[in-house]
C-alpha cells in the first residue's frame, strides 16, 4: 500500500539553493574584472603572436641560417678537408715513409762500413789475445804454478796416510783389539755365566717351585672349596630357589588360570 501511494504521488521539485548576498559576490566580480580578465586577455594575445608571429619568422630565420651560414660553412670544410687537409695527411704519410727508409739505409751503411770492420778487428785482437797473451799465460800458470802444488798436495796426503794415519789406524785396532780381548770378551763370559746360574739355580726351581705350589693350592684348597660352595648353593639357595618357581608355576596353573577364565566367563568376554 505504502509502495503504490509513493509510485502515484507526484515528485516535488526541491528549492533552489539561496542566492549569495550582494555584498558578497560584487566585489568578487570587481576582482575577477580587475585581475583575471586581463590576465586571461594578455595570455591569449600572446597565444596568437606566438602562432601567427614567432613561428613563422622563426621558420624564415631558421631558413636563411641553413642557407647562408649552415651551408656555406659546410662546403668551405669540405673545400678545406678535400684540397688541405687530405693532401698534408698524404705528403706526411710520404715523408715518414721516406725518413724510414733513409734512416734504414743510414744504418745499413753504418753496419756495412763501420760496425763490420770495428767488429772484425775486436775479433782478430781477441784471437791474438788468446793465441799469444792468454794460451802462454795458463800454460805457464799450469806448468810452473798447478802442477807444483798439486804434486806437494799429494806428497803431503801420500806421507800423512803413510806416517800418521796408517799408525794411528794401527795403533786404534791394537787397542780395540787389547779391549776386547782384556775387558769385552771376559766381562761378557761373565755375565754369560751370571745369567745361566741365575736361571739354572734361581729362576727355574723357582718356576718349578711355583707350579707345584699352584697345583697343590688347586688340587687341595681351590677345587674342594668350589665342591663346597656348589653343594651348598645346591642343597640350600638352589633348592629354595627351585621351590619358589614351581609354587610360582603352581599358583599360574591352579589359581591365575582358572581365575581368569571364571572372570572372563563372568562378564562375558571372549578370547
Amino acid at each position: 500500500m505504502s509502495k503504490e501511494r509513493a509510485l502515484t504521488t507526484p515528485h516535488r521539485p526541491e528549492p533552489p539553493a539561496p542566492a549569495a548576498p550582494a555584498w558578497v559576490t560584487w566585489p568578487i566580480r570587481a576582482v575577477a574584472l580587475v585581475v583575471v580578465l586581463p590576465v586571461q586577455l594578455l595570455w591569449t594575445a600572446a597565444g596568437a603572436v606566438g602562432r601567427h608571429v614567432l613561428v613563422p619568422v622563426g621558420r624564415a630565420l631558421g631558413w636563411l641560417l641553413r642557407t647562408f651560414v649552415i651551408a656555406p660553412l659546410l662546403w668551405l670544410l669540405r673545400q678545406v678537408l678535400q684540397w688541405v687537409v687530405f693532401p698534408l695527411r698524404h705528403a706526411l704519410r710520404w715523408l715518414g715513409g721516406a725518413l724510414l727508409a733513409a734512416a734504414a739505409w743510414v744504418l745499413r751503411m753504418l753496419l756495412r762500413l763501420l760496425l763490420r770492420p770495428v767488429g772484425t778487428v775486436v775479433v782478430a785482437v781477441l784471437v791474438f789475445l788468446g793465441r799469444w797473451v792468454l794460451r802462454p799465460v795458463g800454460q805457464a800458470v799450469y806448468r810452473w804454478l798447478l802442477t807444483p802444488l798439486v804434486a806437494a798436495i799429494g806428497w803431503a796426503l801420500h806421507v800423512s796416510y803413510r806416517w800418521i794415519l796408517t799408525p794411528l789406524g794401527h795403533a786404534i785396532g791394537w787397542s780395540l783389539r787389547a779391549a776386547y780381548r782384556a775387558i769385552l770378551r771376559p766381562t761378557g763370559r761373565a755375565v754369560a755365566g751370571a745369567v745361566r746360574a741365575v736361571h739354572r739355580w734361581v729362576l727355574l726351581p723357582g718356576g718349578t717351585a711355583l707350579v707345584w705350589a699352584s697345583r697343590v693350592v688347586h688340587r687341595h684348597l681351590l677345587r674342594p672349596a668350589g665342591l663346597a660352595l656348589a653343594a651348598v648353593w645346591r642343597h640350600t639357595f638352589g633348592a629354595l630357589v627351585r621351590g619358589v618357581g614351581a609354587a610360582g608355576r603352581w599358583a599360574r596353573d591352579e589359581v591365575l588360570r582358572p581365575a581368569g577364565l571364571l572372570v572372563r566367563a563372568a562378564l562375558g568376554l571372549r578370547r
